[in-house]
């Protein structure tokens, strides 16, 4: 019981810092599921995590968690005495059944203390200049892209599969004909089975596109914004809704250009700069300034592998020499030469 405890401390370690094989993910949730007081020990490892680590500082993790938690392996079998804390508000990492790959993003887990402290959600978010796979509850895989949100109710895949979208996100949904999977967003709801599809859907911008890639996906607009009702898409169709003008169009793609970002590549067909620079500023963590109109309004097609730089991106934008730029640390600005 000794080496499995250590095996297992080695794996929740790892968990943390996000340097997790897909193998060990699987040994981690089966771990979980095998019995009600391991949830209890991942929540009050997260709990003190999230507290302890704040900013992380590698070459003191593994120490600190050992003088904690080096517990285990003393004990015959994994388990913790309760402790009544109030967990209302505190950040801690997910707890159970959401296995992100990728450790810049993080995890917030509300509980709620008038529900004998159930979780009442989990959210995922992910900082500018990264992006982080996350396998769901239900086993459906989601990527979310630089600056995005995710965010889903305790009960989720028990009652419903419902989650929360703020940024860009390509999902492969698991199907379940009995529980439909929706997404919702500030403007639109979409709703599937089982599919694979993309949406942009940031908060800060004006337009909102659903690009589908296989299956078939229904689009509810949300009457504050559009009373044009339910868009059903077929594969290789994208939705694009401008929140300036409520105004939906539906318009022929190839639909894996829609997830290219999940990789590292930057694509865009005939988009003007001003939206191109927003996926910029999240890709590469930085705040650009346009100082020129005739720029903000310039349309683009291009596609840029992952190994490019920011200067080397606004080089070849700027092919004919009409525009300067200057950085100074992470701000950027463009201007008429």
């Amino acid at each position: 019981m000794k080496k499995e405890n250590e095996y297992i401390e080695d794996i929740l370690f790892g968990y943390f810092t996000g340097d997790l094989s897909e193998a060990q993910e699987k040994e981690l949730l089966q771990w979980l599921e095998a019995d009600e007081s391991n949830k209890e020990i991942l929540s009050k490892m997260a709990d003190w995590w999230a507290m302890a680590h704040v900013p992380l500082f590698v070459s003191d993790m593994k120490p600190d968690f050992e003088k904690h938690f080096g517990n285990l392996k003393k004990t015959s079998s994994l388990t913790v005495y309760r402790q009544k804390i109030n967990l209302l508000g505190k950040i801690v990492a997910s707890v159970l059944l959401l296995i992100a790959v990728g450790s810049l993003s993080y995890f917030i887990g509300k509980y709620d203390v008038n529900n004998n402290n159930k979780i009442a959600y989990f959210e995922t978010v992910v900082p500018m200049g990264s992006c982080s796979k996350v396998i769901l509850p239900d086993q459906s895989v989601v990527w979310l892209n630089a600056g995005s949100s995710l965010k889903y109710s305790g009960a989720f895949n028990k009652a419903n599969r419902e989650i929360f979208l703020n940024g860009e996100a390509y999902f492969e949904v698991k199907r379940d004909s009995l529980k439909p999977f929706v997404v919702k967003s500030e403007v639109l709801d979409i709703q599937v089975l089982g599919t694979c599809f993309n949406v942009k859907a940031y908060q800060n911008e004006p337009v909102t596109d659903v690009a589908l890639v296989s299956g078939k996906v229904n689009i509810h607009l949300n009457r504050k914004f559009s009373t044009s009702g339910e868009v059903v898409l077929s594969p290789n169709r994208m939705l694009s809704f401008n929140k300036k003008t409520n105004r939906a169009k539906v318009m022929e793609i190839k639909g894996e250009d829609a997830y290219t970002w999940k990789d590292g590549i930057l694509k865009f067909t005939e988009q003007p700069f001003d939206r191109i620079a927003r996926d910029l500023e999240r890709k590469y963590d930085v705040s650009i300034h346009i100082n020129s109109e005739s720029l903000k309004k310039e349309v683009f097609s291009g596609s840029f592998s992952s190994d490019y730089s920011l200067s080397e991106i606004l080089n070849e934008v700027d092919m004919d020499k009409k525009y300067t730029w200057k950085r100074n640390g992470h701000e950027i600005m463009i201007y008429d030469k």
